[in-house]
């Protein structure tokens, strides 16, 4: 049996089948091969779900998710077959888990923490080539850091949460507003202020600026608040309230001139707006302040400016007329002064002590009667004005009204009873009108308060002669010789009371007294003289005639007296000089002519022959 022939192995579809898969095979490693080493590789993208959401995130590309966000890579987009060898990978997040399961974020997060902020890179690589890589930011929103600070208690940690917050939303403006509120709150101004600081610094605006402003009043930071004023007004100039504020907080701070420079913008801006009561009113009271700070400072004719432009607004008001005439007499224009305090005066009809000002001033310029108008009108709103009632006295006893002039000084004593000048006036006052008895009651009050005032001792012992009161002036006398030794007044009247008592003891202890305070004094020594011989001490009485003719050698009364006294007393030779004394004076002096020839016949010769 003949055996069949086998086909060759190429004739059947088989072995074509085969090469066709070995071709395609090789064909396909080398493709594969080919595509791998010796083509660029690329990621081209990466679609993921979030919340069941797809979305395709290119490379470079910055994905902001949320921590409870479910997330799950479907596809990885390559330039290489079958992505072999190709996977993702991030620092600190299994990236990979996200391939297999729809995953909530917060469940890779490390510690599985959710307020804090995140940013993976996440990396397509290829081996140990890197593709290509996106920045996966995984961070709450504003939303839920304020639900959950409005859901702490404690507000220590409410702030630390809001504070972190911010520093991990720096530009969420609802963050930073929640946690100013928070610092405003807990009255926290300083970390207010730094906070608002920053944002000024950043972006000047008006509201900031006024928060700013709050923070550093609450803080008394003068300092600051003069700043921040500064920027308020820099940011609109035109805002009269903010600087009338800088210019009050600079007056506090006492920079006067810093407020008045303030002051005066304010009052320009002012004067631009309707000219209405209420403004006027306002004008008028800025005018006078300015017055004031421009007093201070001393620039008073700028103070005047200020004042006469408020009183044209305000003419009512009593006290921009004391400060003019205050400011006029400072740079000495005294009638203008004048003229300002007589208006204030007329608005302020209880005002006693500018009236006695301007009667000072009319005095002194002798007006008399004007200045006793201004009186009049004190003393009818303060009659116990003590000050008044003394300066109309001045004005009565100028014009000579002694009857007005006793009235006051009586009502004067009411008010102040050891006024010991009124006293004295007083006393004095009665003394020139006659009423002794009154004049002395007043002159023995002052002697109380100064008991060895001779002018008044001297009154008073006249007052007493007058009234014959001659043991009260015999006292006065005594007094008075202590007081004035050399007045001989005094001892003419003690020498006639002693006399009439006939106590010549008494007259010889006084002159001799006198005498040794007044040797000169003949008068003394007559007194003595006759003393001396009333009591039979003639011998005294030969030593003061004597010392009396020293001081008047002619006297032939005297003369002839000691003549005789020594002739009685034996003492012939100085009678017989007396007598030729009176004999060259008055050679026809008989009694002396006989006197003389009698004792030289009785052998007497002079004490000058010896």
């Amino acid at each position: 049996m003949q055996k069949k022939r086998k086909k060759p192995a190429f004739r059947k579809p088989a072995f074509w089948l085969i090469i066709l898969l070995v071709i395609g095979a090789l064909t396909a490693g080398w493709w594969l091969w080919h595509v791998t080493t010796t083509t660029s590789h690329r990621l081209n993208y990466i679609l993921i779900t979030i919340n069941g959401e797809p979305q395709k995130i290119v490379s470079g590309e910055d994905v902001s998710l949320h921590p409870k966000d479910k997330v799950k890579i479907l596809k990885i987009s390559t330039n290489i077959p079958f992505n072999l060898d190709v996977r993702l990978a991030a620092k600190g997040f299994d990236v990979g888990a996200l391939q297999y399961d729809e995953t909530r974020l917060s469940a890779l997060l490390p510690g599985q923490e959710i307020f804090d902020h995140y940013r993976f890179r996440i990396r397509a690589v290829y081996r140990n080539e890197d593709l290509a890589y996106m920045e996966w930011n995984i961070h709450p929103y504003a939303e839920d850091w304020l639900d959950r600070a409005d859901r702490i208690i404690d507000k220590g940690k409410r702030l630390s949460m809001l504070e972190r917050a911010v520093r991990l939303l720096p530009k969420d403006s609802r963050v930073k507003q929640r946690l100013l509120g928070e610092y405003r709150a807990q009255k926290l101004w300083k970390q207010l202020a730094g906070m608002l600081e920053d944002m000024a610094a950043k972006k000047p605006d008006m509201q900031t600026l006024i928060e700013l402003l709050d923070a550093y009043t609450a803080m008394q930071r003068k300092d600051r608040i003069i700043s921040v004023l500064n920027r308020i007004v820099k940011l609109d100039p035109d805002d009269p309230e903010a600087r009338y504020r800088l210019a009050e907080v600079l007056e506090g701070e006492g920079k006067l001139k810093a407020a008045i420079t303030e002051y005066e913008a304010v009052l320009k801006q002012f004067g631009k707006r309707d000219k209405d009561a209420e403004s006027g009113i306002r004008i008028a009271e800025l005018c006078k302040h300015l017055g004031y700070l421009c007093t201070e400072t001393g620039y008073f004719k700028k103070a005047i400016h200020f004042y006469l432009k408020a009183v044209s607004l305000n003419r009512k008001d009593a006290n921009i007329y004391y400060n003019l005439s205050y400011l006029y007499e400072k740079i000495h224009q005294i009638e203008k002064s004048e003229l300002y305090l007589d208006k204030a005066v007329r608005l302020k009809s209880g005002d006693v002590e500018s009236r006695l000002k301007l009667a000072h001033r009319l005095m002194e310029k002798g007006e008399l009667k004007k200045a006793g108008k201004y009186l009049e009108e004190a003393l009818h709103k303060k009659p116990k004005s003590l000050e008044a009632l003394l300066l109309m006295a001045q004005i009565m006893e100028k014009q000579g009204k002694k009857q007005g002039l006793r009235k006051i000084y009586e009502k004067i004593l009411l008010l102040e009873p050891e006024n010991e000048t009124v006293i004295y006036n007083l006393g004095g006052l009665l003394y020139e009108t006659g009423d002794l008895k009154r004049s002395l009651s007043y002159f023995k009050r002052y002697l109380k308060l100064h008991p060895k005032d001779p002018a008044v001792h001297t009154i008073v012992f006249d007052i007493y002669k007058k009234n014959k009161m001659t043991e009260e002036a015999f006292r006065e006398a005594r007094t008075l010789i202590e007081l004035r030794p050399n007045e001989i007044g005094p001892y003419r009247y003690m020498f006639d009371y002693c006399n009439d008592q006939g106590n010549n003891e008494k007259i010889i202890e006084i002159m001799k007294k006198g005498l040794k305070a007044n040797p000169e004094q003949i008068e003394l020594r007559e007194y003595l003289v006759l003393a001396y011989l009333k009591t039979g001490k003639e011998e005294p009485a030969i030593d003061q005639m004597t010392e009396i003719l020293k001081r008047r050698p002619k006297d032939i009364e005297l003369l002839l007296n000691l003549a005789r006294l020594r002739e009685k007393r034996g003492r012939f030779e100085g009678a017989l000089d007396a007598y030729k004394n009176i004999l060259e004076i008055s050679p026809d002096h008989e009694e002396a002519e006989e006197a003389y020839l009698r004792l030289r016949l009785k052998g007497v010769r002079g004490e000058g022959a010896r």
